[in-house]
């Protein structure tokens, strides 16, 4: 059901950026890249011995990047925004609070999937060959990727049995990571790097997120 509402955010959001593409035609002080729209595989970096995954992971991103150009001809600037995101990771390990402030790190025989919630402020140095003319055109986007998260979950099954680990998680509420898009036209590789462990605790699991997909820029 979510993958049809998806689907249809994409399709109205590509008609608005065809329409500002018209409207800013005429603009000598035209801006690009503003309204963006991320689909990511996500996996760990740094898992412990007797890690497992097993499943699909993914990610969905969306927001708006203020495009702040600091030449003439706009192609080379800086880009500062307001996002959303919604993660899913799958790992047979969490961390848990045995006492206040004491975390461990507890295994299970089976999987879980995790799922983030987060606001996202991401800031880009940007570089691309657009011209007022040119709609299609080489870009090169980085920086970091500041994210905040509202909520997390995991959920899994133990001998038939659904359980819900949210009371034991302890995921770090503010992450921050090395954020990187490069691509021609419509379709941009991008890639996401956690800067600090997914886990709060001083324990064994040191794990980074890491995040490889497409990054749609509207307009």
């Amino acid at each position: 059901m979510f993958q049809k509402y998806y689907s249809y955010l994409f399709f109205f959001l590509c008609f608005i950026g065809s329409a500002q593409k018209d409207s800013i035609s005429i603009d000598p002080r035209y801006l690009e890249d503003q309204l963006y729209l991320g689909l990511t595989y996500n996996i760990y970096d740094n898992t412990p011995e007797g890690f497992l995954k097993d499943g699909f992971a993914y990610g969905i991103s969306t927001g708006f990047i203020r495009d702040i150009p600091f030449n003439k001809r706009r192609n080379f600037g800086v880009g500062l925004g307001l996002g959303y995101s919604f993660n899913t990771y799958i790992q047979n390990v969490v961390v848990t609070e045995s006492n206040q402030d004491v975390f461990a790190t507890e295994t299970f025989d089976q999987t879980y999937t995790i799922k983030t919630n987060s606001i996202d402020i991401p800031f880009q140095i940007r570089w691309r060959t657009s011209t007022l003319q040119d709609y299609k055109f080489w870009r090169i986007y980085t920086g970091v990727n500041f994210s905040y998260i509202l909520n997390s979950s995991a959920i899994g099954t133990t001998d038939n049995q659904i359980v819900n680990l949210t009371n034991v998680l302890h995921v770090k509420p503010w992450q921050y990571s090395f954020a990187i898009s490069a691509g021609y036209g419509t379709w941009n590789v991008y890639f996401d790097y956690a800067l600090v462990p997914f886990f709060e605790g001083d324990n064994d699991l040191r794990m980074n997120t890491m995040r490889l997909g497409l990054m749609f820029y509207i307009f």
